[in-house]
């Protein structure tokens, strides 16, 4: 073999070549090769182990649309029976109240072709089943989510206290937040026997702190002077992993917090992370991915509003502001039913110790509320909501939020019902193309039977 001969043999020569084009370029080695493809899906979302309230709490079959249930608040006057001899004691009732809560109604719609859910697929699941499997993921964690913290974070001129008032009027569940903030100011949900011995005590605990041993006594504490026993503490990941940090590994400026102890006091007090001993007995630590600080905004979904129309006054000087000196940039979003809108920035707004910052967010057709987010340009979180009202709204800044804050609640699961109308259903809707359209649904809602024997535990970080 001449060499000509040699140097066409070389050119000729068969390689795998190159597969990660488009079918119709494929040529040659890289023509024939067989796809590789894993045949299981590699889920990077939660699943069904970070549901975790829902099973918490105990479920009952609702009967209407409206869940009731009555609340004894006192079984009459605390004193004052006592009577000399012969004498007769004053008539007394106790006192009841009765409570509503009204249902609420979860849906999506999901949607494939025909031809979509003929194709044979790499894990042999059908579009239909696969779309079903997400829908009802996707309800579950709007569920979870607004259980916890459903029409949460609305400030009420600057104060973030439950007030219904301040709750622009959406159709999700009055998750535990908002109940138990609404219980500080409610006299029908409070122990009226003990309110002039300390059941009237606030049941928000605001930290502007990490988690520690200290809160989670006052948080134990507070619930027993509500007549509680509420046991478990739900936090986020992050609070939860510099709890162990802090405490159970002895590090940092508070390692000094660490409680020695004997037996199992001493194993619930740091050397087990699940457990925090507490002066009456023990409090469950828990994490829950739902409960993690937001940082940002949503990503953009169809019929969204659009970016809101923002102004900022300059700082003044106000009552209970806990704003540290610094400038600060406001980023605000509108929502709607469909979710959230893009991002407004503010302009750079200078402050001294003790000032407030007022923002006017000019009024927009078909919007419920705005988030307001605080912090740099590129670094501004989340610090509250302010219901839309039809005209201009005025969103104040008391500094009494951590942009991005986390909110820990102390749970007694006993004194929480989800009261179920219908379970996780699906529902075929009438055709009219060549596609399968389905509805997906659950219609619950929340009652927080005894909402003051729960305890928040605010602004961790």
């Amino acid at each position: 073999m001449n060499l000509v001969q040699q140097l066409e043999s070389l050119v000729k020569t068969l390689e795998a070549g190159n597969y990660n084009t488009a079918p119709s370029q494929l040529v040659q080695g890289s023509a024939l090769q067989v796809e590789d493809l894993s045949p299981v899906m590699e889920n990077v979302t939660f699943d069904d182990s970070h549901i975790k309230l829902q099973k918490m709490f105990d479920k009952k079959k609702a009967k209407s649309l409206l869940v009731q249930f009555n609340r004894q608040l006192s079984y009459g006057h605390f004193g004052g029976s006592a009577q000399r001899e012969g004498a007769v004691g004053d008539v007394d009732v106790g006192d009841y109240i009765r409570a509503t809560v009204p249902m609420c109604f979860y849906s999506v719609v999901r949607r494939v072709t025909v031809a979509a859910d003929m194709i044979e697929t790499f894990d042999g699941k059908k579009a239909e089943d696969r779309e079903a499997e997400n829908a009802a993921m996707t309800i579950s964690a709007d569920i979870e989510f607004d259980l916890f913290k459903g029409k949460a974070d609305f400030s009420n001129a600057g104060v973030f206290d439950g007030n219904p008032a301040a709750i622009p009027e959406l159709p999700n569940i009055l998750g535990v937040d908002a109940q138990i903030r609404m219980s500080d100011m409610l006299v029908t949900t409070q122990d009226l026997m003990f309110a002039a011995y300390g059941s009237n005590q606030s049941v928000v605990l605001s930290q502007n702190a990490a988690l520690d041993q200290i809160i989670i006594e006052d948080a134990a504490l507070r619930s027993r002077m509500n007549m509680g026993k509420a046991d478990q503490l739900i936090v986020d990941p992050v609070v939860l992993s510099g709890y162990n940090k802090k405490v159970a590994l002895g590090t940092g400026a508070n390692s000094l917090q660490r409680i020695v102890l004997a037996g199992s006091a001493q194993d619930a007090s740091g050397a087990d992370l699940r457990r925090q001993w507490v002066s009456g007995g023990t409090v469950s630590l828990e994490d829950s991915r739902f409960l993690s600080g937001k940082t940002s905004g949503n990503r953009p979904h169809i019929g969204s509003p659009n970016a809101p129309t923002i102004s900022s006054q300059p700082a003044a000087s106000g009552s209970g502001s806990l704003l540290s000196a610094g400038s600060y940039v406001y980023k605000v979003t509108a929502y709607n039913e469909r979710g959230e809108s893009p991002m407004t920035e503010s302009s750079s707004v200078s402050v001294t110790s003790g000032q407030i910052v007022s923002l006017t967010i000019a009024a927009q057709a078909g919007v419920k509320y705005f988030s307001v987010y605080r912090g740099t340009s590129a670094n501004a979180k989340f610090i509250g909501n302010v219901a839309a009202t039809g005209s201009n709204v005025v969103f104040t800044d008391l500094g009494n939020k951590s942009p991005g804050f986390v909110t820990g609640y102390l749970i007694q699961k006993d004194t929480w019902d989800i009261h179920e109308l219908s379970p996780y259903s699906r529902m075929k809707l009438a055709v009219s193309d060549l596609s399968k359209p389905e509805a997906h649904f659950r219609f619950l809602t929340l009652a927080g039977r005894q909402p003051r024997k729960n305890i928040i535990c605010d602004n961790l970080s």
